[in-house]
């Protein structure tokens, strides 16, 4: 049975190291993603710094046998020399959009439209980004940052906002938000899930491929979200004035059925529909997390985040299921060699 050799090519200013010619003695890396974390982080651990300076850009590709992929693309945030080598941390591209504040007013512009102009000032790339709907008013102060701004904005709708392994920032509905922006409501939630994994790209199998598999199952959050404008003032829909009401519980939106119930003022939703639809994507950010499982296997540096993987023939069926990479870390030392974690959101019933 041939053996693959793990390879690498890491990238920092004007320094290259591969595996074969290890510039700098590189003894250990972690390349870590997650969707709830704001930035991509990298660790390295060298025999010597080799010239590296804070600030310098990096680009980190792995594989077997000098068949690589990207895996990570950021900066170095952090260079800490010591006597027995040295230590290099490095941050993905959304530390700029952490460091952006900014004051802008948007009128009539899709969420999208809004999520590109943030990304454009911070002097990032837009990858997948979905247009969501027609905001009348949206308004971003510097008193937060854009990238807790378009967080925010992603919440409101279902979406998943995270950087792909190129550096690429990508807003987009994935798993129980897909399908919310085209039929809405609860019916979007369910449809969604399908449109959001179809296609099953890879599929890891006990006795196979699995190293390692846990599952995770939690009650969701909430059972039901009510959100209520400032204030949505047509039972019409979006075509409409916008303008204050005294009264406006014939305006709220609402999404899911039982207890608890998460009751939201939310003063982007200014019109009945907005306000149903922004309560059916923070129902879906909360199904999200319910039903994950973390598994490890061989280095896989071809899955990005938002890919679809299936895990099966597991003894125990919580585990099994197909689903979307929530997180990813890639580890590569001399001990344990090549191998990559993930934890996926799994579909409900799967």
């Amino acid at each position: 049975m041939t053996q693959l050799r793990p390879t690498y090519t890491l990238s920092i200013g004007g320094l290259r190291s591969d595996t074969s010619n290890p510039v700098g003695g590189l003894s250990a890396l972690v390349a870590d993603r997650d969707m709830d974390v704001p930035a991509d982080a990298l660790r390295l651990r060298l025999q010597e710094r080799a010239g590296i300076s804070v600030g310098e850009a990096v680009t980190l590709a792995l594989g077997y046998d000098g068949e690589e992929e990207t895996v990570f693309t950021g900066s170095v945030e952090t260079v800490r020399p010591a006597l027995s080598g040295v230590v290099i941390r490095a941050l993905g591209t959304a530390n700029d959009l952490l460091n952006l504040r900014t004051s802008t007013t948007y009128a009539n512009q899709s969420a999208g439209s809004i999520a590109r102009d943030l990304i454009d000032q911070a002097g990032l790339s837009a990858g997948t980004v979905d247009e969501g709907p027609v905001l009348p008013r949206y308004v971003v102060d510097h008193a937060l940052s854009g990238h807790r701004h378009l967080r925010d904005l992603a919440d409101r709708l279902g979406y998943e906002f995270y950087t792909d392994r190129d550096g690429n920032l990508m807003f987009h509905a994935l798993g129980p938000g897909a399908g919310l922006d085209a039929l809405g409501g609860t019916l979007g939630a369910i449809a969604g899930v399908a449109a959001g994994l179809a296609g099953r790209g890879e599929s890891y199998a006990f006795g196979r491929q699995l190293l390692r598999a846990a599952s995770g199952l939690r009650a969701v959050a909430w059972g039901a979200v009510e959100v209520g404008g400032e204030s949505p003032m047509s039972r019409q829909g979006d075509t409409t004035e916008h303008w204050l009401t005294t009264n406006d519980d014939d305006y709220r939106g609402a999404a899911g059925e039982g207890e608890p119930t998460l009751i939201v003022r939310d003063p982007a939703a200014r019109t009945k529909d907005l306000a149903a639809r922004s309560a059916a994507g923070r129902l879906a950010v909360a199904a999200r997390t319910a039903r994950e499982v973390s598994i490890t296997v061989f280095g896989r540096p071809q899955v990005d985040l938002g890919a679809s993987v299936a895990t099966e023939a597991v003894p125990d069926e919580e585990i099994n299921g197909s689903g979307y990479v929530r997180a990813i870390r890639h580890r590569l030392t001399y001990n344990d060699g090549f191998l990559t974690d993930m934890r996926i959101s799994l579909e409900p019933g799967t």
